[in-house]
């Protein structure tokens, strides 16, 4: 074989594996766990992928994992689709399955263009990936230089009560305006069959709020308890994720009674 071929043949293996190493946007069915995931006993990467309707990939972007093994029991996972509270006038919202950024401009009323400075580092505006976080406009709506008559918000309601969905309104925006997990909320709700299908007028219950703590340096389970007027083997009942009551860390969520 010539020198010309053997060379011609290297190139192509070089490319072929830039293509394997790269990440590939990802299509596949809208996920069914919500925003957030916790890990449980026996859970992988891969495991709760395939649970969730989701990919290895896609978690690994949305939760910055570095190694797919090194995932504790108890830690929260952020699913695609899930939009966090930020700062400075704009919330991160997750890339989901399918999702391009004329569809995210339309979900949160801005401009692909708008979309495009706000997160400088996309340099194809046609290629994005599920689990890519995006700064978007705060609730969804464009700053403006002067201001303008918007929509009515969804007005709070006592916990335990129910709000009736408006012109605008998503399961996301209901979860973050009520300060809930959206899984919380699509429990309460099992008349909504697909969370991104809801209809003006449509009434959904909001559940109570849960009280939860994050373990700091310091911690044991007896010590929040103290702190928060209970006892140890209470936290344990309310938090079957933990197995060992010795055995919390740093950054945990715990559930109050």
């Amino acid at each position: 074989m010539s020198r010309k071929k053997i060379f011609q043949m290297f190139i192509l293996l070089v490319l072929f594996m830039s293509v394997l190493v790269l990440p590939q946007p990802v299509v596949g069915e809208t996920g069914v766990c919500g925003s957030s995931v916790t890990v449980a006993s026996g859970d992988t990467l891969s495991k709760i992928a395939n649970r969730c309707g989701t990919s290895v990939n896609a978690l690994k972007l949305a939760n910055d994992i570095k190694d797919v093994n090194a995932i504790k029991v108890g830690q929260v996972l952020l699913m695609p689709g899930a939009l966090i509270d930020g700062n400075g006038g704009y919330d991160i919202y997750i890339v989901n399955h399918r999702e391009t950024l004329g569809l995210i401009a339309k979900m949160f009323k801005t401009t692909v263009s708008q979309l495009l400075k706000l997160n400088p580092d996309i340099k194809n505006a046609n290629l994005i990936y599920a689990g890519q976080r995006l700064n978007v406009p705060e609730s969804g709506i464009t700053p403006q230089p002067t201001p303008t008559p918007t929509p009515t918000p969804t007005q709070p309601t006592p916990s335990g009560q129910t709000c009736t969905v408006k012109k605008g309104d998503t399961m996301y925006k209901i979860a973050a305006h009520f300060k809930i997990p959206l899984t919380t909320l699509a429990k309460a709700n099992p008349q909504v069959v697909n969370i991104n299908k809801i209809y003006v007028g449509q009434k959904l219950n909001i559940p109570e709020v849960v009280s939860t703590y994050v373990v700091v340096k310091g911690d044991t389970l007896k010590k929040i308890a103290d702190r928060f007027g209970t006892t140890w083997q209470k936290l344990m009942e309310l938090n079957p994720q933990i197995k060992n009551a010795n055995l919390i860390y740093v950054g945990q969520i715990i559930t109050l009674p």
